[in-house]
Order: structure tokens, then sequence, then C-alpha cells
């Protein structure tokens, strides 16, 4: 899957400064070190974010000049830190690395930058720095998030999206079934739900049901607190097939948001 050619991190310093002057589009995978269950790798999302990198530029080869940075491995998961694993770093560290990276880019001459950014908890703080950055440097940071893409284009291929989406289930365990198969653990698959021993009835990570009412209320829990096993959702579903679908749907629209971003910053 790597093109080496694609691959800022294999370039001499005077390469990077040629590969600059072409105004190429520089994707930057950001993950996460996080618990997904039993059956799947702490690196899930850093692998993937990754992958996926590697995969836009594969799908944009020969209509948009892009390279690969080497990938940040860590990101932000403090709701995961009662399971072992769990790497995280705080909100204002990333927020500053994610800056540092860009700035970085910046001063090597890279004008056009798409964060491939795979994890939910780096949001905030990735969007920050993009924000500052506009600001401060004048670029035009991009954004794809490759999980939560496949949870709003992934819908219609389930009886019940509601039911079988989760932490650790669909669909992004049938995305690692077609991308990583061999780190897959199926033998240790277990679906997943969330309790309360405290009284309170969770929906999600931090909402709770108030009542009768529809709307829920906030709580700042430790994902521990709530589940056992760290998993939400029906892994019985999972397979490579609709693996290769969640390809297919999420890389074909991020590849075509940095057609997108290209067309729209060529002159920048």
């Amino acid at each position: 899957m790597i093109d080496n050619s694609k691959s800022l991190g294999r370039l001499s310093w005077t390469e990077v400064a040629e590969a600059a002057d072409r105004n190429p589009v520089v994707l930057v995978p950001i993950g996460a070190i996080e618990q997904h269950g039993p059956h799947l790798p702490v690196h899930e999302d850093s692998i993937v974010a990754e992958w996926a990198a590697y995969k836009i530029a594969e799908l944009t080869d020969g209509e948009v000049d892009t390279l690969v940075a080497p990938a940040l491995h860590y990101g932000h998961s403090p709701t995961f830190r009662g399971f072992a694993g769990n790497l995280s770093l705080s909100a204002e560290t990333l927020k500053a690395v994610v800056r540092d990276i860009i700035e970085s880019l910046v001063q090597s001459g890279f004008k056009r930058i798409v964060l491939v950014d795979n994890n939910g908890g780096n949001v905030g703080p990735v969007s920050g720095a993009a924000v500052d950055c506009r600001r401060d440097l004048g670029v035009l940071i991009g954004h794809v998030y490759p999980w939560q893409l496949g949870y709003g284009l992934m819908r219609d291929v389930y009886d019940d999206a509601a039911a079988v989406y989760g932490h650790g289930a669909e669909p992004e365990l049938s995305a690692m079934l077609a991308i990583f198969p061999e780190q897959v653990d199926m033998s240790k698959a277990e679906s997943g739900g969330l309790n309360s021993e405290s009284g309170w009835t969770p929906l999600s990570y931090a909402d709770a049901k108030i009542g009768d009412y529809t709307v829920p209320g906030t709580v700042y829990w430790d994902f521990s607190e709530v589940s056992k096993n760290g998993v939400t959702g029906d892994v019985s579903v999972a397979d490579k097939a609709t693996g290769a679908e969640w390809i297919r749907r999420v890389m074909g629209f991020c590849a075509e948001y940095v057609r997108e971003y290209d067309r729209n910053t060529a002159t920048n």
C-alpha cells in the first residue's frame, strides 16, 4: 500500500525543498493509542490514519500532487484512561504538537496541508491548532476524519445501524477486517453495551438519560465506568465485504475532498 514516492519522511532535506517548490498537498496522519475492545489493537486509530493517507494519495495519483508526512501516532484519549495501554496526550499538548508540525511544514515551504485525523478526542485540539495557523500563518488547513465519515456514509448498509454501531464494533471492525485482518482477533470479539452501577442510564461516552426527556444530560465519567470490555455495538455482523464497502465509500469521499481542496487552493 505505501507508495515510497509519496513519503515525505523518505526524502532527503534537499529533496524536501525541491518537493515544496511543486506546491503539493501534504497529508498528515494523526491517530491515537487507545483501547478498542479485547479483539482490536490499541494503535488501531493510528495505523488506519496512516493507511488512509496513503490510500488518498493512491486514489488521487495523477490528479493531485500529494506527499504523506510521517504519522503522529499519539492523540487525546482521556475517556479511556481506565483501560491498560492508553497513551494519551493532554489537549494542550496535542494542540501544541499539531501546530508545531504545521508551522514546521510551512517553514519548509509547504502551503497546503490536509490533516487525516482518525480519533474523536483529537478533533477539538487539532481544530484549534488549524484555526490558529490560519490566523497566524495564513495557511488553510483541511481535515478529514475517516472513522466519523464511516458512521455517516455506511448507515444504509445495516438493517439497524444504531444497534450495531459502536466503539470496537461497526463500522470500524469491518474496516479493520478488510484493511488489517491479521491484527484482528475475532476469537476474542464480544459485543458490548453501556451500564452504570451508580444509578445512571448511560447512552454514550458522556450522555445519560434524564427522566422522560428525549434530550440527554452530560456526565464526564471514564469509559471504563460504563463499559466493562470497552465495546459498544454488535460485533457479530462484521465482515470483510462490509469493510471493502467502507473503503469504497469513505476513501472515495476523502479522495474527492482532497481533489476539492486542491482545486480551491491551487493558487495559494
